[in-house]
């Protein structure tokens, strides 16, 4: 286990929420969602890329009435012994058969390879772990299946993450009812497969266990809109099959509500928490603000940032305060400019290739988040140079250069 579970702040997860996806955030919760771990054991038929030569010869006999190692051999003018050995190999994977005098025909595997220009392979009685959403039963993407990236708590784990006092303290949701089977059985008409990692065919396929893991997650609640973000895609964005999910699962939702309506010193434990950050940065005359939208946010003054005092980047984003937050913002134009520099800078700089689309995109969304004019990108590298942010000046005048 990793010191923290989430390796990303609950603040990139609102800001991606509010200027992102266009959500007002209301609430955060760090949630352990409930996934089924089914290992199966089946006839699985993978599909890959063909090798060059293992394709023209298929094609061959596919469609090119070649039906022996001499003739594919003459047609393609490859060496014989080459070609004896591909034909070897084939047969081996299942996709040619030889009948009497050396006569060749492709297999039924074989041409719906060379139909469908995929090279399928069947592995009998393969074992492998499948991971199903233990609400509905429905195949998690592949992301998923990243165990570098994703982690799927059980056992001691899961006790650990239960027990521990760390912030954010994470609730599991937990199901009563068992894994559906015939959510196996549905695996075979879905069209998505391989976004779902699954292979080309599962056949002979046999349950052999299922395991109920917690899946780690941040939801985001607006008004009217939920927000699911996880770990395969580092806050970033959000999960839209688990957002779904959780917005059509009543008992989740009416979870949320009821701890919600038990709240009644939400506004007051926020503005607490604010007041309390105020004190530690030497603000105690300085209160904090409901803005239009429900929010709640501190104001302070350019004196506040800089390299003695609150770092430019926080402008424009929010401190976590439980499942609540606030925002810290500046009313004056300049540090809000350096604090799209400063974020530009952080975003950019750890990337080596940035296409202009996406250094614009991102612009345009800092500026929102900072409430700016949208700059052209040459402003910006104007404002690195003078500001002595080398990289960002370099990277900018390499994007001004591209085409659109």
């Amino acid at each position: 286990m990793t010191a923290r579970l989430m390796n990303f702040p609950e603040e990139r997860v609102l800001e991606d929420a509010a200027f992102g996806q266009g959500v007002v955030p209301t609430r955060l919760y760090a949630l352990l969602l409930p996934v089924w771990q089914v290992e199966i054991r089946a006839d699985v038929t993978e599909g890959e890329a063909f090798f060059l030569i293992d394709r023209f010869l298929e094609r061959g006999l596919r469609h090119g009435a070649l039906h022996t190692v001499d003739e594919l051999a003459a047609f393609f003018a490859l060496d014989r012994s080459l070609v004896a050995q591909a034909v070897r190999f084939l047969t081996a994977i299942g996709h040619v058969r030889e009948e009497a005098a050396g006569r060749l025909s492709l297999t039924p595997l074989g041409q719906r390879s060379v139909d469908d220009d995929i090279r399928y392979v069947v592995t009998h009685e393969d074992r492998r772990m499948l991971y199903f959403e233990a609400l509905e039963c429905t195949p998690l993407t592949r992301a998923h299946y990243d165990d570098e990236v994703v982690t799927l708590l059980s056992g001691d784990d899961l006790t650990q993450v239960l027990q521990s006092n760390r912030y954010p303290r994470f609730t599991p949701f937990y199901v009563m009812s068992g894994f559906d089977r015939s959510a196996l059985d549905r695996l075979k008409d879905r069209k998505d497969r391989a976004r779902f990692n699954l292979p080309a065919a599962l056949d002979s396929l046999k349950c052999l266990n299922e395991t109920l893991v917690h899946l780690p997650v941040y939801l985001v609640r607006g008004r009217k809109e939920l927000l699911v973000y996880g770990q395969a895609e580092a806050g970033a964005a959000p999960d839209p099959e688990l957002g779904e999910l959780c917005a059509r699962t009543p008992e989740l939702i009416d979870l949320l509500d009821n701890e919600e309506a038990l709240d009644t010193e939400a506004d007051e434990r926020v503005q607490r928490s604010a007041r309390n950050w105020l004190q530690a940065q030497g603000f105690d005359s300085i209160a904090p603000e409901q803005d239009d939208d429900g929010t709640w946010s501190v104001s302070l003054p350019a004196s506040a940032f800089g390299e003695k005092g609150i770092p430019m980047s926080r402008i424009g984003g929010y401190r976590m305060a439980d499942s609540l937050f606030f925002r810290v913002w500046c009313p004056e134009e300049t540090p809000r400019k350096l604090a799209l520099l400063d974020r530009l800078d952080q975003r950019m700089g750890s990337r080596s290739q940035v296409t202009r689309q996406e250094a614009e995109e991102l612009v345009s969304r800092l500026a929102l988040q900072l409430r700016l004019d949208v700059p052209e990108l040459s402003r910006l590298r104007s404002g690195a140079a003078k500001t002595g942010r080398s990289g960002l000046e370099a990277q900018l005048a390499r994007l001004e250069n591209e085409q659109k």
